[in-house]
């Protein structure tokens, strides 16, 4: 895995959105979605929502979080 995938990875887990990911590597959300998509073939997932957990539970990212919490509204 690359550095920028990586990059991506953590900010995805840490809520960040594709745009707001985009202003802050400056990087286009399109190519956001590439780095996404090669993440999830890398690591064998199947959606976002398994990348935010490997990266919340993997040493390997820094994601400052140890848990996080779903509000049901």
């Amino acid at each position: 895995m690359t550095k920028r995938e990586k990059q991506v990875i953590e900010l995805i887990a840490k809520g960040f959105t594709n745009k707001e990911i985009d202003q802050k590597l400056h990087i286009s959300t399109y190519t956001i979605k590439i780095h996404s998509h090669n993440s999830l073939e890398i690591l064998t997932l199947q959606s976002l929502v398994q990348i935010v957990k490997h990266a919340i539970f993997s040493a390997s990212y820094n994601t400052n979080c140890s848990m996080v919490y779903f509000s049901a509204e």
